[in-house]
């Protein structure tokens, strides 16, 4: 298998995106801009398709903004509380009528496309004398007591799935399994406890190499890598302590921690962890350049397309900075088997649009210093 999940890519109605419309995408997407274009909220809108509209991850995306936190008093009625999951959709306006649906998904492909949406529902009794949810239209609204306002997910022509949302301070229930393999990484970078779970995935296999190689970009005298901790047993389950990645050199008998190396490891350690543990699937990075210094950055691209072409991985990444993308274009440039490409996003009009630069146009745009951040 090495298809590209993605092809194109249309967003509508979220976040900052009226309608964002990517015709062609490549293996390696460097997506650029200035503040407040959008460029993490495109990275939220693939998390959301690769999950499947998990009401899970919507109540994650929320927090990780503070959003989730608006509450009104508690004796506003249902039709006027400002629900905080309007910070999805376009505009953020209070919901009073029920807005456009967020779809994400492929260009022109109605069975790719991801629904998110809110419907009022009531309860009623079928003729095999069973209670059932009934989707309500705005103008039943007033019709039926006690009506209840759902988050509506469909993918496709798939049935729909619906939940409750009867009080924003409490988190919504588990929704749909996840259906694409998808691993984001923020600007801080992975926590803890994700790149032991990720080592774990991988220690004593081939990948363990490609952790190596990519430690090696910025210290070469890396021979072994491992990470250090203890379980132990409360209540009947395992809780992790922290564990701590350490390392060994050629030059340093005893083994040091990675940290001790500058926080610019620690960066380079998520990015490889989470790349081979996306097989078949979509990594997306915020900020790849955050703690890596421009020297370094040709030979993380390398590897990224190197090893994104081998384990089929998609990847999106964002940045803000010119030697990212430079050095983006030199790796791309040099890899005959991998399309990578630049989005840059921008105001027109009002609107949130995407330029597409592709390797040739690329290259000319770096060698004329045009901007394109």
């Amino acid at each position: 298998m090495n298809n590209l999940l993605l092809e194109s890519l249309e967003i509508l109605n979220f976040r900052a995106f009226r309608h964002l419309r990517i015709e062609h995408l490549g293996r390696i997407n460097l997506i650029a801009g200035k503040n407040n274009v959008g460029k993490t909220c495109l990275l939220e809108a693939l998390r959301l398709y690769a999950y499947r509209g998990s009401p899970e991850l919507i109540v994650d995306i929320l927090d990780a903004r503070d959003e989730s936190g608006y509450n009104t008093p508690a004796d506003s009625s249902n039709l006027e509380r400002p629900l905080a999951l309007k910070y999805l959709f376009h505009g953020r306006k209070d919901i009073i009528d029920i807005p456009e649906p967020i779809q994400i998904g492929t260009v022109n492909d109605k069975n790719a496309m991801l629904s998110i949406g809110l419907a009022w529902y009531t309860f009623q009794v079928n003729e095999q004398s069973i209670r059932e949810l009934k989707e309500l239209g705005l103008d039943e609204y007033n019709t039926v007591e006690n009506p209840t306002l759902r988050l509506t997910v469909q993918l496709g022509e798939q049935s729909k799935k619906s939940y409750p949302i009867d009080d924003v301070r409490r988190r919504l229930p588990r929704g749909v399994s996840q259906e694409i393999n998808c691993v984001f990484i923020g600007a801080g970078g992975l926590e803890k406890s994700q790149i032991g779970t990720f080592w774990d995935n991988i220690a004593i296999s081939d990948f363990e190499e490609d952790v190596l190689t990519a430690l090696r970009i910025i210290a070469p005298t890396i021979e072994r890598l491992s990470i250090i901790g203890e379980q132990e047993v409360y209540a009947g389950t395992k809780r992790r302590l922290e564990r701590i990645p350490i390392i060994r050199t050629s030059n340093n008998d005893s083994p040091i921690p990675l940290r001790s190396l500058g926080e610019g490891m620690t960066r380079m350690l998520g990015l490889v962890l989470a790349l081979v543990n996306t097989k078949n699937g979509i990594l997306l990075i915020d900020e790849i350049e955050s703690g890596l210094h421009y020297s370094v950055q040709l030979d993380m691209w390398r590897l990224i397309f190197q090893v994104a072409r081998r384990l089929n991985v998609q990847v999106f990444v964002t940045t803000h900075s010119w030697d990212c993308i430079e050095s983006f274009q030199k790796a791309a440039a040099e890899d005959q088997q991998s399309e990578g490409m630049l989005i840059r996003l921008g105001h027109k009009k009002g609107d949130i649009v995407a330029t597409i630069f592709n390797e040739q146009e690329l290259a000319i745009a770096t060698r004329e210093q045009i901007e394109v951040r």
